[in-house]
């Protein structure tokens, strides 16, 4: 099921979309919201793909707690245009090629940690890595790498 914005009026006050809470994708400092609606739409889908719940495990931060937990001060985070997320009983390879599925992942930012989560976002302009044990190296340390068009469509089916 495709996300409807804007959402019912009964589902107003607790959910984002169809699929995600507010709480969810709320600062886990201090509960401000500022997630932008492409973010959204793009988590929808890849839970779409995913056919499982995504376990969301940050979302938009502020920048105070951005800071407390060390992180850079220009974080997607930060922006609203970011979230850390696993997908329960997936590898993280797996994860990895669903979320490349999705479009503005696969322009944006995909990141891949040792932790078994990815990071995903909405930035303009692609950029991908991988953190092992706190060190941020090349994606390829942790996934096989899918960097052409081409390979996007053969994982979706569509070649």
């Amino acid at each position: 099921m495709k996300p409807t914005f804007p959402l019912p009026e009964r589902d107003i006050m607790s959910m984002l979309s169809p699929n995600f809470s507010r709480k969810e994708l709320a600062c886990r400092h201090c509960g401000e919201l500022r997630v932008q609606e492409p973010l959204v739409r793009a988590l929808e889908e890849l839970r779409e793909l995913a056919g499982a719940a995504l376990l969301v495990l940050d979302g938009y931060r502020c920048p105070e707690h951005n800071l407390e937990m060390g992180k850079v001060p220009d974080s997607e985070h930060t922006k609203g245009w970011a979230a850390d997320l696993t997908i329960p009983g997936r590898s993280l390879q797996e994860m990895y090629e669903l979320a490349l599925q999705v479009p503005q992942f696969f322009e944006g930012g995909i990141g891949v940690y040792d932790q078994n989560y990815l990071h995903v976002d909405v930035r303009q302009g692609k950029a991908r890595w991988a953190c092992v044990r706190g060190q941020y190296v090349g994606i390829q340390h942790l996934v096989q790498p899918y960097p052409h068009e081409g390979e996007r469509r053969r994982l979706a089916g569509r070649a």
